[in-house]
């Protein structure tokens, strides 16, 4: 197995009126042929925002990769031109975003939706598209796929557009899928079908994913390799079997003790004390320092880099073993 995606020192910045907002700092991790890697962290650290830089799909005029690689298969997605990115997303790179019912059209059929992507992609007719709809749809578990076809998106239930959204981003047999918060807004049931389909195409088509969550328990069962993510910055990468035995970052260890049910839990769960930082200033040092109990006056000097403490397991923390 190799390398699929190589996201190097990644950095992107939103430039609005209040100056420049640094979503994603320096980010860098590496996703293998056919695994999982889980991208976790709280609302608003940048995970999306990684997501939406690897695709280049950034908000015009405020959106801007400022610096870093996104090396897939040995180019720099960085550098590629609208036009070869548009040949890359969709077909060898798909997402699947957090809310279908906003990334749906909906004055369009799903089946016309669905067979768009394929005639623009694969060079195929209608009618070989209109297969591939239906295809699709069956693959995803949607009963009566043909009827299905017709359907406009608020005819369809959340878990229902959320499978037809699976079923656009895998209809050109992507080498590599982005899921942001698939199951957002899903019940639980539906939440664990969901996640359960995802995994079964992956191992049907032999695709990589990208799984972006704020749910630890999705990534302790699903993601070959984790990585925890802290305002704009990747803080600690391991295995989950690591990520959750032996947490090394003091903000992953608050997390795993805000979670209920991890570790022999107490009936009071821990809270992480104070916010945040502003990424239009962060602090000095390391940005989790003013809520850490490690932190002391170097902290506030040195901004900590990844380094690997133990064979597989890097932490970007001073106070660190």
């Amino acid at each position: 197995m190799g390398s699929l995606l190589q996201v190097r020192d990644l950095r992107t910045s939103f430039f609005t009126s209040d100056g420049e907002v640094r979503a994603v700092d320096g980010v860098t991790f590496d996703i293998e042929d056919g695994e999982t890697v889980g991208l976790v962290g709280e609302s608003g650290c940048g995970k999306s925002v990684t997501a939406l830089s690897i695709m280049r799909l950034l908000p015009k005029g405020t959106g801007r990769l400022v610096g870093g690689e996104i090396i897939y298969r040995g180019r720099d997605l960085a550098t590629l031109s609208d036009e070869e990115m548009r040949r890359i997303r969709g077909n060898e790179i798909s997402m699947i975003f957090q809310e279908p019912m906003t990334s749906l059209n909906p004055v369009f059929t799903i089946g016309e939706q669905i067979a768009e992507a394929v005639r623009l992609h694969q060079r195929v007719d209608k009618r070989e598209a209109r297969d591939r709809a239906v295809e699709m749809l069956r693959l995803v578990k949607i009963a009566d796929p043909e009827k299905r076809l017709r359907d406009y998106p608020h005819q369809l239930s959340g878990g229902m557009r959320q499978r037809v959204m699976i079923a656009m981003a895998l209809s050109c047999n992507p080498k590599l899928l982005m899921a942001d918060e698939p199951t957002t807004a899903l019940d639980v049931t539906i939440q664990a079908q969901i996640l359960e389909l995802i995994a079964e195409l992956q191992a049907k088509l032999g695709m990589a994913v990208l799984l972006i969550t704020h749910d630890l328990g999705v990534v302790a069962e699903r993601a070959n390799h984790v990585a925890v993510m802290y305002a704009g910055k990747i803080v600690e990468r391991a295995r989950p079997d690591v990520i959750f035995s032996r947490p090394m970052h003091p903000y992953t260890i608050g997390l795993m003790n805000s979670v209920p049910g991890v570790g022999g839990r107490k009936a009071r769960l821990d809270a992480i004390p104070g916010i945040v930082p502003s990424p239009l200033h962060w602090p000095s040092g390391c940005r989790f320092r003013d809520r850490c109990g490690r932190a002391d006056a170097a902290c506030a000097e040195t901004q900590p880099d990844l380094r690997e403490v133990e064979p597989g397991h890097w932490v970007a923390c001073l106070k660190a073993a």
